[in-house]
């Protein structure tokens, strides 16, 4: 309860959710502030502000509702019964062009679980696998803690693309030099693609900075979209590429002195890797 009080910042959104009259959920929260003898949400024009004590109290809440929902699973598991929902976060390119058609393989074995997909970009879904907002994420890095297990359900490389009628359209081979002048489009910080962009400019001793930045975009779409409409160039996976060039709506060409290539990968808490639906999810790639 207080971790929705926290969430929806009001006693009754809580009381409307849980079915509960207000004063029966201001009792609750006041049973537990007598319990820590201390403040720990503090009503300010109405707002619900935690106090230092209570952002220790709603973060450790979240660790135990974590952990129990885990223990359930893991029972659920081992009594052969599947759970109600599996969360799916995915970054961008796989979200669009890769889980579909897998989603629609696991929903044919398991056609009695809900999946939710959360989108974002690579930083965002890690992040909500390290809150426990998702149960597996598919991203285009590895995350860095050793609490996770990874497998590679993809490759990609990244190509670049520009308007039909641009110049470059002339050109047999191009390289890095000669999109100095061009107006590139970036993807946001946090992006996979970005930061396998500039990873491979950082190899090559080239700074991006020396780079010509029109626009920082937040999802491939848009960035495809505005090189179709004349506002740049862009750096994108070759996964996302595919449609627009078949429909002529951009151009793509290889630059002979940049060669990017990634992987998308499947992410989860070890601890979880013996779980029915993660496995199933994981069989869908292969």
């Amino acid at each position: 309860m207080f971790v929705e009080l926290v969430d929806l910042g009001s006693y009754s959104y809580v009381a409307d959710k849980l079915n509960l009259t207000q004063p029966a959920v201001t009792m609750q929260i006041k049973v537990l502030e007598e319990h820590f003898n201390t403040k720990l949400v503090i009503k300010d024009k109405g707002q619900i502000i935690l106090t230092p004590a209570g952002r220790v109290i709603y973060n450790k809440a979240k660790d135990i509702i974590k952990d129990w929902e885990i223990a359930e699973n893991k029972v659920n598991y081992y009594r052969g019964k599947l759970y109600d929902t599996f969360k799916i976060g995915a970054s961008t390119i796989p979200s669009v062009y890769l889980l579909p058609e897998k989603l629609a393989l696991f929903s044919q074995e398991y056609p009695e679980v809900k999946v939710i997909i959360e989108t974002g970009d690579s930083k965002d879904i890690i992040e909500k696998l390290e809150k426990g907002e998702v149960d597996v994420g598919i991203v285009g890095y590895r995350p860095k803690a050793i609490k996770y297990a990874t497998k590679v359900v993809a490759e990609d490389f990244l190509t670049v693309i520009f308007p039909s009628d641009s110049p470059l359209a002339e050109k047999d081979k191009i390289y890095l030099n000669d999109l100095k002048q061009e107006k590139i489009l970036i993807r946001e910080k946090g992006s996979g693609t970005r930061k396998a962009f500039i990873k491979e400019l950082d190899k090559a001793g080239i700074n991006i900075s020396g780079f010509n930045i029109k626009a920082c975009l937040g999802s491939t779409e848009a960035v495809i979209a505005s090189v179709e409409s004349g506002l740049g160039i862009s750096f994108i996976s070759s996964l996302a590429a595919c449609k627009a060039i078949k429909c002529n709506k951009v151009k793509m060409i290889e630059v002979e002195d940049l060669s990017v290539t990634r992987n998308f990968y499947l992410a989860y808490h070890k601890s979880r890797e013996d779980e029915l639906l993660i496995k199933g999810l994981s069989s869908c790639f292969y």
